[in-house]
């Protein structure tokens, strides 16, 4: 009998390369297996939001002689206007007329934004008129409504000393507003040089003069 090594051969070789190509596809299953694992990754996601607010702080003014009369007065185009005494538009040398201002930080400040402030005062701007020259003034601080007249001023705390010409202001001299909100008097006496002929400024004018009060919160 004669045995056909061929035939053999060929299967070997056959089943050889079915062995292999299992062997293949396993490893291809193991290996996929292996990748789809490592790409399957957890996801999630953390979400945080804020809003945030200055708080609500100013200064106001008052420029009344009587009842109160608080407003912001914060633009050049919006200034309060000084209630002067008597004689204000008639003045003749060595006379004094008096206005009273008062001044203090905002009432209803946001919580945490109630500070203190420092104020100083820039000297009058404007006018131009002859008038100018022959005045001066003072500012007081500490002096009620009521004692911003004639002889009744003194005990005040000088913010602009007197004899000031209209254009100087309070220089380092600062002002303290509370927190609080209570307002703090001041009185402005304007004073026509006793020394200047009345011939020389009759009929004369300074024009509109504007003055300016600069305030900085105080924050701790």
């Amino acid at each position: 009998m004669t045995t056909d090594l061929s035939h053999d051969s060929e299967r070997d070789d056959r089943s050889v390369r079915r062995r292999k190509v299992r062997a293949l596809l396993a490893g291809g299953l193991v290996l996929g297996v292996g990748a789809a694992v490592t790409l399957a990754a957890w996801t999630d996601n953390v979400f945080g939001q804020a809003e945030f607010s200055a708080a609500n702080w100013n200064v106001q003014g008052d420029f009344s002689k009587d009842a109160a009369q608080w407003n912001e007065y914060e633009t050049e185009g919006t200034a309060g206007s000084f209630d002067y005494t008597t004689g204000y538009n008639a003045l003749s040398p060595g006379t004094t007329v008096y206005a009273p201002v008062a001044l203090r930080v905002g009432k209803g400040t946001t919580a945490g934004g109630a500070y203190n402030a420092t104020v100083t005062l820039n000297g009058a701007t404007g006018g131009g008129g002859a008038l100018t020259q022959y005045l001066t003034y003072t500012v007081l601080s500490g002096v009620s409504k009521s004692n911003c007249v004639a002889g009744t001023t003194t005990g005040g705390t000088p913010f602009v000393g007197a004899g000031s010409a209209l254009t100087t202001g309070s220089g380092s001299t600062t002002l303290t507003l509370p927190a609080s909100g209570a307002e703090v008097p001041l009185c402005f006496a304007v004073t026509m040089s006793p020394a200047v002929a009345a011939s020389a400024a009759a009929g004369t004018s300074t024009g509109i003069l504007t003055w300016k009060f600069d305030a900085t919160a105080v924050v701790p």
